[in-house]
């Protein structure tokens, strides 16, 4: 259970500082954000479809070998259509383009129509309808260089493993521009792909955060209609988002498609916390005079929610840690450090702007928007005390509806899916395909493991089966080998005959083609397809695909068919920086799993130690699931792949989620302490909380609203997702919550009983009365000792008197002791018969000493042959105890206060009316002031100063009363005394329904 006064007092503490030195406060905040901002000129936009990568998995490593080996395999292809490409103004063009690419920084080798002219016919002798009839026979031109129709052609470019991607880009984009006007030309390629990926995300900057502002702009004006509590919010938000955007460029964090969502997460979830914050301000300021007064109420009261609900959602979000894509990784640490800025501003610039403004006026209602939320609010009161049953059994059934729809989900990257269709890219990565290949290459090694295992004419032939083969695989459209290139040569060296089309059966024919390959097209060609100890070859699959299930299907095709047919080869890869990233997609689930069962058990911990209950743990953790699993369920029904950008949701919306419930039990845990009601708890929780729990839902589901209107189509279904996963939260929050914790007792004075010692330790009272017949007897002791000492005979009367007085005060003592018996505070409450008479006369025996030393009359009136009571006799001298002491301390302090001293009287009386049994215990003492007199039973208050009392004793005595189905009343007023009557039925109407409790008249 939260410990009230050190958390209170330091809370006080430390908002008494805020309060006196506002101005302080705002300029270091301004510094702060001063320094954030000298950053941001470093803050840079770059998203790439490494981002999707797992740097360490064993396929990332596997890919980057083969770069080594055989190059960079990341292609740019140029696409050029018109009536003819070999036209001679088309093929002059192509040429011209081709020398321009071939200039370009970083490129490794240009493959175009007048490339290969270069290198079949160095002479140029041949004209363009030559050309075109040399290139019928060659299968390798077919679909990856021309189109069957000549209507379309490819320049394909190879860059360089360094190369500096976006300048090689913005150069081919140059070149397209300047010939756009004579046909249909566009670049695709993954480097393209990455490149759009970074240009809608600089989009989406300029567009998304501002529009979150003017929605929650929006937001705030509907809930307050003030514009202070529309503006300071707003700052507020946006010095935490000045923060986070510094600290991301400091840390060279770009923005990426993911990390795009921070800025809108921290405009969304910290007016979440301000709404919060501003409410409570709100309630404060209608019942304190000056604007500090209400910034201290209400920010000592909400900052320690605050906190905690910080905490549980930088749970959620620290737990993508184990994700090991690195942009998930960005994504976590930006909003982690986002969630953090958003705590401190809140807690210290808003209370400080606030506290430097006057009170807003008070209003006169709520007006017609709050009539109707607190109708809601009613309604939902309704159901989960009159409806539980039923509401419970629907979202229990939807619940199971959606785990089904869990069983359908599939993990899935596909980065070209991840632009909209309309988008330029996505159009162009559809198009090529139609009449050449397509522009995601997969690469088949095969290794043989034995340098100069590819000089063996058969081995080669087997190359080309293999080419074959992988051509009919679904999604390949085009595989270029090396055993493409060495017909191309054989073909060139036989005079371009259609016959000569075809792989050398000779070794030393084979030996004298590999020679010719090198001469013809370069080494870097060469090696390209062809390890230089000529142990192991490449397959280049040239293919639409661009979804990572498709990719690992297609591998999984080729090593379960492949190998078999051709034994001899040791070892078989597939790679490809598709491959890489369709491996990486493939593991979120499991790393999604191992997120939110990090998450949960943070959570689980956290209630744990601020509720010491497990119940109630797992209550919050069902909870919080609830909107997870509605998220997952409905990706699941509708065919939402769980992909990089989705996954998110379920670690975002467990620490969203968490907020409201922490809000909740707090405020309930308030509010069930005053009288250990719960439905009145539960109805007064809903009317404080329901209010900024519908407003925070509201607030980010709008705010996420705008990913809606992202280019990102993967951004876009988030922004959808959160809104439904935040409606889900929403019901869980007032009806799930509260019908589960219904059935939960939240640390209530009961477990206190057994947490701690009956009487509290030992009273001062009790140890004085201990003390005094002790130090009797050990007088008694010393007077023996000095009689002993003395010489002559010791007189005998003096002997008996000492021993008399000893004896004496060792049965006083024990009588003492067998009275403390009756307090053994045992953990079991079995009850029994007994007289109320009983357990008054052994507690009197305690405390009469006392009473007479305080020169407090005791009166008691005791009627003999009162019905028993259904009753535990210890806990009821427990109750007579702390009444009693209540009494005696009472009429010390009227005593301290008057300045005189007389006689105080007690009066203890027991009787039975109307079918009950009465106790009353009755004083002279100071009184109950009237304006506490509604919270003498709330847990830990206590008029006394601090340290000398727990505020326990008469929260203690209702809870015993109500466990035995008595009643307790107080009758009490400043300097009048007080008067505490208890009720209980009758032994012998414990098989009836227990009657009405009665109370007592005015006066006894």
């Amino acid at each position: 259970m939260l410990r009230r006064f050190p958390r209170r007092l330091f809370f006080e503490a430390f908002y008494s500082t805020v309060l006196r030195f506002p101005a302080v406060v705002l300029a270091i905040s301004a510094g702060i954000t001063l320094l954030f901002a000298i950053h941001l000129p470093g803050l840079v936009i770059h998203s790439s479809i490494y981002d999707f990568v797992i740097s360490d998995m064993p396929e990332n490593i596997r890919y980057r070998e083969f770069k080594s080996i055989f190059g960079s395999d990341e292609i740019i292809r140029i696409v050029m259509k018109n009536d003819d490409v070999l036209s001679p103004g088309s093929f002059a063009q192509i040429r011209e383009i081709t020398s321009g690419l071939s200039a370009i920084g970083g490129v490794r080798r240009v493959i175009s129509l007048p490339e290969i002219k270069s290198a079949v016919d160095p002479a140029g002798r041949w004209n363009l309808e030559q050309f075109r009839a040399l290139l019928a026979p060659v299968d390798l031109f077919r679909r990856n260089i021309v189109s069957d129709d000549f209507k379309s052609t490819s320049i394909t470019v190879i860059l360089e493993s360094d190369a500096a991607v976006d300048t090689v880009l913005e150069r081919i984009d140059e070149i397209i521009r300047h010939y756009s006007g004579t046909g249909s030309i566009y670049q695709i390629g993954m480097p393209t792909v990455s490149r759009a990926l970074a240009e809608f995300t600089k989009n989406d900057f300029l567009r998304l955060p501002p529009l979150a502002f003017m929605v929650i702009a929006i937001v705030l004006w509907g809930l307050f209609a003030r514009l202070r509590f529309m503006i300071l919010p707003i700052a507020t938000v946006g010095t935490a988002l000045l923060w986070t955007l510094g600290f991301m460029a400091w840390t060279r964090i770009p923005l990426s498609m993911l990390t795009m969502i921070v800025p809108v997460f921290i405009v969304a979830v910290g007016t979440a916390y301000c709404i919060y914050l501003c409410s409570e301000y709100t309630a404060w300021a209608g019942d304190t005079s000056t604007s500090a007064a209400a910034v201290s109420g209400a920010f000592s009261h909400t900052a320690m929610p605050t906190v905690l609900a910080v905490i549980t959602t930088v749970c959620g979000l620290g737990s993508l840690w184990v994700n090991r894509i690195t942009a998930i990784h960005e994504f976590a640490l930006s909003a982690v450090f986002g969630t953090l800025a958003i705590m401190v501003t809140a807690l210290t610039t808003l209370p400080a702007l606030l506290a430097l403004l006057p009170l807003p006026p008070k209003t006169a209602g709520a007006g017609r928007p709050g009539k109707m939320i607190d109708t809601f609010l009613s309604g939902i009161v309704g159901i989960v005390l009159r409806r539980q049953r039923t509401a419970l059994s629907i979202i229990g059934l939807f619940t199971v509806v959606c785990a089904l729809g869990i069983l359908r989900l599939r993990a899935e990257t596909n980065p070209v899916d991840y632009l909209r269709q309309d988008a330029p890219v996505s159009r162009h990565f559809q198009d090529i395909h139609k009449h050449l290949s397509g522009c995601f290459p997969i690469n088949v090694v095969m290794n043989a493991n034995t340098p100069d295992y590819f000089e063996n004419a058969g081995h080669v032939s087997a190359i080309a089966r293999l080419q074959e083969r992988l051509e009919s695989f679904p999604g390949v459209d085009k595989a270029v080998s090396f055993a493409d290139y060495l017909k191309l040569v054989n073909y060139a060296q036989n005079r371009f005959q259609p016959a000569a089309y075809s792989l050398p059966e000779k070794d030393y024919q084979l030996r004298i083609l590999l020679n010719n390959y090198r001469a013809m097209f370069g080494e870097d060609m060469f090696e390209r397809f062809m390890s230089i100890d000529l142990s192991r070859t490449n397959v280049l699959l040239m293919t639409h695909i661009s979804s990572s299930r498709e990719f690992l299907r297609l591998r999984e095709m080729i090593l379960a068919q492949i190998p078999p047919k051709f034994p001899g080869f040791v070892t078989w890869e597939v790679t490809g920086l598709g491959v890489v990233v369709s491996a990486s997609s493939h593991l979120l689930v499991r790393d999604q799993t191992k997120s939110i069962a990090i998450s949960m058990g943070l959570i689980f911990g956290i209630v744990l130690l601020l509720f010491l209950s497990g119940r109630v743990g797992l209550v919050a953790i069902g909870t919080v699931l609830f909107p997870v699993i509605v998220n997952f369920g409905l990706m699941g029904w509708l065919g939402i792949r769980l992909s990089v950008a989705t996954s998110l949701i379920a670690s975002i919306a467990i620490g969203l989620a968490v907020d409201d419930i922490i809000h909740y039990l707090v405020r309930y845990s308030r509010e069930f302490k005053k009288d250990l009601d719960k439905d009145r708890a539960l109805r007064d929780t809903i009317s404080a909380v329901g209010r900024p729990i519908i407003f925070t839902s509201l607030a980010i589901s709008l705010g996420f609203s705008v990913l809606i209107f992202s280019h990102f189509a993967p951004t876009a279904i988030f922004g959808f997702l959160m809104m439904v996963t935040m409606s889900a939260a929403l019901i869980g929050d007032l009806i799930l919550l509260p019908s589960l914790m219904l059935h939960l007792e939240l640390v209530t004075a009961w477990d206190l009983i057994r947490l701690m010692p009956t009487l509290g330790g030992m009273s001062a009272g009790i140890a004085h009365e201990l003390n005094q017949p002790l130090t009797v007897i050990k007088m008694g002791s010393e007077i023996l000792g000095v009689l002993a000492r003395q010489d002559g005979n010791i007189p005998k009367d003096h002997l008996l008197q000492v021993a008399g007085e000893i004896s004496e005060q060792v049965e006083r003592a024990s009588n003492i002791i067998q009275s403390l018996r009756s307090f053994d505070p045992t953990p079991d409450f079995r009850t029994g018969r007994i007289n109320i008479n009983d357990p008054v006369k052994d507690t009197l025996a305690l405390v009469g000493h006392q009473l007479d030393l305080d020169n407090i009359e005791c009166t008691v009136d005791l009627q003999a042959g009162l019905p028993e009571i259904i009753g535990q006799h210890n806990r009821l001298c427990q109750v007579v105890y702390n009444l009693v002491t209540n009494a005696r301390e009472a009429i010390i302090a009227g005593c301290a206060e008057r300045g005189v001293c007389p006689a105080g009287r007690i009066t203890i009386r027991t009787g039975f009316r109307d079918r009950h049994v009465l106790l009353s215990v009755a004083d002279d003492g100071i009184g109950i002031p009237p304006r506490l007199q509604d919270r003498i039973f709330e847990p830990f208050f206590t008029t006394k100063d601090s340290g000398r009392g727990k505020g326990l004793g008469l929260t203690i005595i209702r809870e015993i009363v109500r466990k035995l189905n008595g009643c307790i009343y107080v009758d009490s007023g400043q300097r009048q005394g007080t008067t505490v009557t208890l009720t209980f039925p009758p032994e012998t109407d414990r098989g009836l329904p227990a009657p009405c409790c009665i109370p007592p008249p005015a006066g006894e």
